[in-house]
């Protein structure tokens, strides 16, 4: 029992706390609504979600048709600048965006638009599917989400990005029906372009061949059947000729050298450094690559080097948070021939801005030396990028 005397300190400490920051009307929620949508976010950002609601309604009308009128009349969505991932939940017609996210500190507005459309396209594919976003069935939900995003937007040249990351997978043993069952496996749980890329173009290839209206017949099929049997039902033909179609098709694409949906945002890569400078046969050659990336949308999984030595195409890795460089390690084999040798970068950001530069790396059977190398963007620009093991000279331009 609190003692009499003790009752005017707690009201007093009490009266202190609600004065907190903690719980200032900054946390305070404020709800906009439209016909179909409900924006709950804090009262501070109040002004993004007036701003947006209108736009946000016609997503709305725009996912529930491309989904055969299967969206609930209402949704929910909540912004939430202290998540980073978004989800949705059919169940309660809800939808939380994460903006704790690089992209949207760079474009708030461009962000929460492109998720937000996901988001709502996913719970229509939920509600046609009867709930069948499964581990096996993960990277159409995906592709799919993908694609009707960008056909809102009207950016569709971006999804050509997902063509060549796609031949890329192949090129890599990483694409195909048995691959993509495994999402988590395939995607570490990222959602990214290159996550999207093998959904979108199994998708887009027999929207192309067999109509638009064909995805919706799989992700109908998905409510009773399992992923091979839909596939073979909404494709009408058995699930290893509708793999081996979609194959084909990535592996006749014709990759592009440089894809401008937005020019002023696309990725320049800046500097390289090669470790060691001068690599001996047997040992691991290390790329750093620095990029600028204006709207912070570079991600390593948009990030390949192809060693042409050997053909081989490599992934980049991030080697840790905050690093500001991506890393691709080229393996020299023992026995491997002495001279200068190419590779190639490409870069694909989640705009599907894509861009290409050349470079060379130095084999010897002398002890590793710091050495100069020597890039050219295949696109419009070209310049040199002078670098070596600890050695940082600055960039020089070429005509």
């Amino acid at each position: 029992m609190v003692r009499p005397f003790l009752l005017p300190v707690i009201l007093f400490l009490l009266s202190l706390s609600s004065w907190s920051p903690g719980n200032s009307a900054a946390q305070m929620i404020d709800t906009i609504g439209s016909e179909h949508i409900r924006l709950r976010m804090p009262a501070e950002r109040g002004s993004l979600g007036r701003d947006l609601a209108a736009e946000i309604e016609r997503c709305y009308v725009f996912m529930n048709r491309a989904t055969g009128q299967s969206l609930p009349r209402k949704i929910l969505i909540m912004l939430d600048w202290d998540q980073s991932d978004s989800v949705c939940n059919l169940q309660n017609a809800a939808i939380t965006i994460g903006m704790n996210h690089p992209e949207a500190s760079a474009d708030v507005k461009g962000f929460l638009m492109h998720s937000a459309a996901k988001e709502i396209a996913r719970l229509g594919l939920l509600a046609l599917s009867g709930g069948a976003q499964r581990e096996d069935t993960e990277f159409l939900f995906e592709g799919m989400t993908e694609i009707l995003a960008h056909e809102y937007a009207q950016t569709t040249r971006g999804l050509e990005g997902a063509w060549i990351i796609s031949r890329y997978l192949d090129e890599m043993k990483l694409l195909g029906v048995a691959i993509q069952r495994s999402w988590t496996d395939f995607s570490s749980g990222r959602r990214c372009l290159r996550s999207a890329a093998p959904g979108v173009t199994l998708l887009t290839t027999y929207r192309e061949l067999q109509g638009r209206e064909t995805p919706l017949r799989l992700f109908e099929a998905l409510k009773k059947k399992s992923l091979t049997a839909s596939l073979a039902a909404a494709f009408r033909a058995p699930a290893a000729e509708v793999e081996n179609v979609w194959l084909q098709r990535v592996r006749q694409y014709t990759p592009v050298d440089e894809i401008t949906v937005t020019a002023e945002d696309a990725p320049q890569l800046l500097q390289t450094n090669h470790i060691p400078g001068t690599v001996s046969p047997g040992l691991t050659l290390e790329l750093q690559m620095f990029f600028r990336d204006r709207m912070d949308n570079l991600m390593a999984d948009g990030v390949f080097v192809r060693d042409e030595r050997t053909g081989r195409m490599l992934q980049a890795e991030a080697p840790a948070r905050g690093a500001g460089y991506f890393v691709v390690k080229i393996p020299v084999e023992g026995g491997s021939a002495p001279g200068d040798y190419r590779y190639e970068v490409t870069a694909i950001d989640e705009a599907g801005n894509l861009r290409r530069w050349t470079g060379t790396y130095k084999i010897s059977l002398q002890s590793p030396v710091a050495s100069k190398n020597t890039f050219r963007d295949t696109g419009n620009t070209c310049w040199r990028l002078a670098t070596a093991f600890c050695s940082h000279s600055p960039a020089q331009w070429h005509p």
